[in-house]
């Protein structure tokens, strides 16, 4: 078992870099199934980095949904990174509001937040 960086797993996503894409692709293709552990905070900054270049909400999930089919890789919390998945493309809120709703439903915990959105979302 090893932790995966997000710079591992952007340059495998997107293919983008001369030397590193074809090293992450290597290790990601000799990986032994679920070894590559990915944290919460890497699916974050995958999606900031993501959102950061471009790309929609839609495909932000589909590269977080790749991640989760591709046999080397297993998400920290996959349960809960499927569920926030889902909030990124239902909701038009950023990863962190996603997170905090994901975590207070699961968990029967209160929010408090400024954010509007947030606010609407946590009483559904």
């Amino acid at each position: 078992m090893a932790f995966v960086d997000t710079n591992v797993l952007l340059r495998w996503l997107l293919g983008d870099h001369k030397e590193l894409s074809p090293k992450a692709e290597e290790l990601i293709k000799h990986a032994t199934p679920a070894t590559l552990l990915i944290t919460d905070i890497v699916v974050a900054e995958i999606v900031y980095v993501l959102r950061s270049t471009g790309r929609d909400r839609e495909q932000t999930s589909e590269a977080l949904l790749l991640l989760e089919r591709t046999e080397a890789f297993r998400y920290e919390n996959k349960d809960l990174i499927l569920e926030i998945i889902g909030l990124l493309t239902e909701l038009k809120l950023d990863f962190a509001d996603c997170y905090l709703l994901a975590r207070a439903r699961r968990e029967s915990v209160a929010v408090e937040t400024f954010d509007k959105a947030l606010g609407k979302a946590l009483t559904k």
